[in-house]
């Protein structure tokens, strides 16, 4: 499904290469020893230093398409994630992927970054051996709050709950008839976390091993979350953090365990979410996010409700301004790979949302800076200033803080680079042209987006 830059989707064809060529030269070998009539040993050496020819052309044309001499932009971004996590409190950071996971580690193991930091891997916590792990200290970093025994989460057990929301209103009822057998068999609040996990996830009963609610509760320790630094999105701080489950027909055990150690972490310990972990993997808790740069802070507030922040522009400027490596992009001619590409792309966009935040906040000053700042670290000779590349937003910011001039030239730029690819899609015909219709579209859609912010400059 994935044949990429990767060992083992190379090796083995690279083996099989390999015989083929050895088979090949052998052959050459023997033919030349036939018609030249020479010695084997004579033979040998002519087909090797011929041969030894293919290999030197193949560097000598393609090495300036691999050599990463001078790029650190690995490592600078894998840095990056943990530098937007708090200073104090041993923050807990779930990734998913390995581009934000990997550079994490390396960081921590080797350089010695932030190794205060706990990196959380989602794909991984469905496994017992990783939350083994995670239940262990490592490096600076105490043990992740996990309180379940381990019978509870080994292989084969509790890999897949079921919520049904149907068993809600029963609970309810039985609240209502009997609170005090209630109490004694659910616990003070029925739809807390803790009691969630403790009676029905983890209960002996498999029958009663469900999730009965699509919205789950953590009381909240509102002097936790005064100390806690985090941005107060709500005022006054809510009683119960609101978990909304809809939609979701059962957790994995992955799931489980980010519930659990929020739950856990009663906010004296900083959690995060990689902006890159797709939102399939944290249910719906991106309605309690506040972004501070390339992570999300999970927050007790329902942070996506029209009029709430949930984007701190005083920790994402110190952030992108102050903390951030960039790889050493300023050096021309860096050889930049697809993936390199999209993480530089990803680092664009957040310069260009963090200028529109401060443009919104009447903060102008610190928007054009934010601007430049971004134009020096990622020039656009090494990172090419398109739309999906963040500079329509780019541009777009540059109008609103009056320097139409910059603007203009961006969308220029900008538009020359859409409207080429809009002509090649018409250009094409028959099948190409039907396979090719949603990039055309796309492409389409841009250009009304790039008319309608020059409509800024006019």
């Amino acid at each position: 499904m994935q044949p990429r830059e990767r060992d083992y989707a190379y090796a083995g064809s690279f083996y099989a290469f390999a015989i083929w060529c050895g088979i090949g030269v052998a052959a050459i070998i023997d033919m030349l020893k036939k018609k030249l009539n020479l010695n084997e040993t004579a033979t040998a050496a002519v087909v090797g230093v011929i041969c030894l020819l293919v290999p030197i052309q193949m560097a000598s044309q393609t090495w300036d398409d691999h050599d990463r001499s001078g790029r650190y932009t690995c490592r600078d971004y894998g840095q990056n994630y943990l530098m937007t996590l708090q200073d104090k409190g041993y923050p807990i950071i779930f990734t998913n992927g390995d581009n934000d996971t990997f550079p994490l580690w390396y960081n921590q193991e080797v350089e010695g970054v932030r190794t205060d930091a706990r990196v959380c891997n989602l794909s991984y916590l469905q496994t017992d051996w990783y939350i083994d792990q995670m239940k262990r200290p490592a490096y600076d970093s105490p043990s992740v709050p996990i309180s379940w025994p381990r019978l509870d989460y080994c292989s084969g057990t509790n890999e897949y709950i079921q919520v049904q929301p149907e068993i809600k209103q029963q609970i309810l009822q039985f609240f209502k008839e009997n609170p005090v057998a209630a109490r004694k068999q659910f616990g003070d609040d029925p739809f807390d976390v803790k009691n969630i996990m403790k009676y029905w996830v983890r209960s002996k009963d498999p029958s009663m091993r469900v999730i009965p609610t699509d919205t789950l509760y953590i009381k909240i320790d509102k002097e936790a979350v005064r100390r806690s630094g985090m941005m107060m999105a709500s005022d006054p701080i809510p009683d119960k953090m609101v978990i909304s489950l809809a939609g979701k027909r059962g957790l994995g055990k992955g799931q489980l365990m980010m519930l659990e150690i929020i739950s856990q972490c009663n906010w004296t310990r900083p959690v995060y979410v990689a902006t890159t972990v797709g939102e399939d993997n944290y249910m719906n808790l991106g309605d309690n996010f506040v972004q501070e740069g390339l992570a999300y802070r999970i927050t007790p507030f329902t942070t996506n409700k029209r009029g709430v922040k949930n984007y701190d522009t005083e920790k994402a400027y110190n952030n992108m301004m102050y903390r951030y490596k960039w790889g050493g992009l300023e050096k021309p001619g860096l050889y930049v790979d697809e993936t390199l590409m999209r993480m530089c792309i990803t680092h664009r966009h957040l310069f260009a949302q963090l200028a529109l935040q401060l443009i919104a906040e009447k903060k102008n000053d610190k928007a054009l800076k934010v601007l430049q700042k971004c134009e020096k670290v990622l020039p656009s000779y090494n990172v090419p200033m398109t739309f999906l590349s963040g500079g329509a937003d780019l541009a777009r910011a540059y109008a609103l803080i009056g320097q139409k001039v910059k603007a203009k030239q961006l969308l220029d730029t900008v538009w020359k680079n859409t409207e080429q690819y809009a002509r090649w899609y018409v250009g094409l015909t028959g099948k190409r042209f039907i396979q090719s219709q949603n990039d055309f579209l796309r492409q389409a859609w841009m250009m009304q987006s790039l008319a309608e912010t020059t409509a800024l400059i006019a």
